[in-house]
């Protein structure tokens, strides 16, 4: 789903809320559209919505993991994108088995995070040209 701009529809889970601006502002440098945004995953509004990417900060939720398989399960089409203070070679593994498309350090620059989340719209995009 784009929005009517033709901008990749993001879901964002962030806990911290003092966070939520600053993210809102790479995911717009990046081009995306932050359609919802949720301190824990809301699996109804995910499946009403079926956003091109879900962004989950996972540091403060109290079942990572559940939240990355449920949102792969709701919305298989959809990248998802975690953001992870503890991305160790064995929590990447994990979040990758549960269904991340993208498990990406908090310690990354702001360039790096935008180059991320374009490199992920790109991807979007082209699959969605050969769906047509």
């Amino acid at each position: 789903m784009f929005d009517a701009g033709g901008r990749t529809v993001v879901h964002l889970i962030e806990p911290q809320h003092l966070f939520v601006p600053a993210l809102i502002d790479v995911f717009s440098e990046a081009g995306l559209f932050v359609d919802y945004v949720g301190a824990e995953l809301d699996p109804r509004r995910l499946l009403d919505d079926q956003p091109d990417l879900v962004f989950i900060d996972t540091d403060y939720l109290s079942e990572p993991l559940e939240s990355v398989r449920v949102s792969h399960v709701l919305v298989p089409t959809a990248q998802i994108y975690v953001y992870s203070s503890a991305a160790t070679d064995a929590i990447v593994s994990a979040f990758t088995s549960a269904g991340a498309d993208v498990v990406l350090e908090k310690s990354a620059d702001r360039r790096a995070i935008v180059q991320g989340l374009r490199e992920v719209d790109r991807r979007r995009r082209a699959r969605h040209s050969h769906e047509q």
